[in-house]
């Protein structure tokens, strides 16, 4: 066996990791060291022309290394495109310098910055980055050594553990997020049925009182009773009889309201409230005044159900004559008056129950 052979034979045993760099090393010295009066081994002619390769620099650029290490890529086929041909290329007075012969195959690169002769570098030459210039007439990427093998193979370990890790973490994000969309869409243990829950708030649209003397807000067309703002105001405008207003004044009246609003079937509703003394004063004369509608031929209301603390009296209606409902009530020490008017006894009804009802709501009686 040549020493050729006995260097190709090192090279794929390091290729395939059955040697390390340290013994193909000390193997190879003692091959080359043997091979001294060997005769250079002529190389056949490639069948095709020279693939691209990069121009290495002028040797008077570079300073003579005794030991440096020329790799060349030629186009000649090889009976294993990834073996490495070692050829002796020494001078007189040059025993250790050796020179490297890559096979080249494939087609020669096309477009996208491959170009062949001495043109411009690539675009990314321009830093080594710990590479080596890429330029230079043994790239530091190349003439990397035996060690270059292992590195490899350390860096493609590592990237397919990478890669996988990175697969299990997208697949297990997939996963997190459809087991997250269906638990909160439904899906649980009623056999796939949705099921959606719903708070809901509820907000109080009534409106509430300013005062103790408010009036809740009727219905139908409002007259405009703003300027009565105290029971002085009342007796000027004669809404109450004589022994009516003489009531209000023993107890001690003194602020009042009033509000009057004309229904669409022909009914009219009044509401007094007038603030008195206090809630037992305003008692007395709710009583007072319950004795003067029997005394003004009116009887017990016998409409809708009033609440006891409430007197109500009614006028039946009587051909032409109207008939009218009215109440008496005490909230704290406001006395309220409540009076409907018209000429349907079951409408006159209707209405007063409605209006009561919600003046009763919107100012409570009691005190």
């Amino acid at each position: 066996m040549t020493w050729q052979e006995e260097l190709q034979k090192l090279d794929l045993e390091l290729a395939s990791g059955r040697i390390s760099a340290d013994d193909y090393r000390q193997r190879r010295d003692e091959v080359l060291a043997g091979s001294t009066s060997a005769p250079p081994q002529p190389q056949q002619q490639a069948p095709f022309a020279a693939p691209f390769r990069w121009q290495a620099m002028p040797p008077q650029q570079q300073a003579p290394n005794p030991d440096a290490t020329q790799v060349v890529s030629t186009g000649q086929a090889a009976p294993n495109p990834d073996a490495t041909q070692v050829v002796n290329t020494q001078k007189a007075g040059d025993s250790e310098r050796t020179q490297f012969v890559r096979p080249v195959s494939g087609p020669e690169p096309q477009q996208g910055g491959w170009q062949s002769g001495p043109s411009a570098p690539p675009p990314w030459v321009g830093g080594d980055g710990g590479f080596g210039p890429m330029g230079g007439s043994t790239p530091g990427w190349i003439a990397q050594g035996p060690e270059t093998f292992d590195d490899a193979g350390k860096s493609s370990g590592k990237g397919r553990i990478f890669a996988i890790v990175g697969v299990v973490l997208v697949l297990a994000l997939i996963g997190g997020g459809i087991w997250w969309f269906t638990t909160q869409s439904g899906g649980g243990g009623n056999g796939g049925e949705t099921t959606a829950q719903t708070t809901t708030q509820t907000t109080s649209t009534k409106p509430k009182p300013k005062d103790d003397l408010d009036i809740v807000a009727l219905p139908g067309s409002q007259e405009d009773q703003s300027g009565i703002k105290t029971f002085e105001d009342i007796v000027a405008q004669k809404l109450l009889t004589e022994e009516e207003n003489a009531v209000y004044a023993t107890g001690g009246a003194t602020k009042a309201r009033v509000a009057v609003s004309k229904l669409p079937n022909g009914d009219v509703i009044q509401v007094i409230t007038v603030q008195l003394t206090d809630a037992t004063a305003a008692t007395t004369a709710r009583e007072a005044l319950a004795a003067l509608q029997t005394k003004f031929n009116m009887k017990t209301y016998t409409g809708g159900t009033i609440p006891e603390d409430v007197s109500a009296h009614q006028i039946d209606v009587e051909g032409d004559k109207k008939g009218s409902a009215r109440a008496h009530y005490v909230h704290k020490s406001t006395l309220v008056r409540l009076q409907v008017a018209g000429k349907d006894q079951a409408a006159i009804s209707k209405d007063f129950d409605s209006v009561l009802a919600a003046q009763l709501e919107f100012l409570p009686s009691g005190s």
